[in-house]
């Protein structure tokens, strides 16, 4: 688990470097693979619900990409750290 949350990290720092920081989420997802969006607005319709597209997926998605693989690698990290303080890792 502690590899994983580096491989976040290192994958925030990539996206940061490569994207720019305030590069949005959509808009590296739409530079690597431009029919991602529709892709992903169909899926969460037919499979969750139209409303959670506009009401929280727009509002993520319009966040830096950097800051999801960073915020669950820093939480991967805390965990095992406290895993390990409880003697289980």
């Amino acid at each position: 688990m502690r590899s994983l949350g580096l491989i976040l990290l290192a994958s925030a720092v990539a996206l940061a470097s490569g994207f720019g920081p305030m590069a949005s989420l959509d808009g590296v997802l739409v530079r690597l693979y431009p029919p991602s969006l529709r892709l992903l607005q169909a899926a969460v319709d037919h499979n969750i619900s139209p409303r959670l597209w506009d009401r929280v997926m727009l509002p993520v998605l319009s966040c830096p990409a950097w800051v999801f693989p960073a915020v669950i690698g820093v939480a991967l990290l805390f965990w095992v750290g406290r895993q390990a303080e409880k003697g289980h890792g």
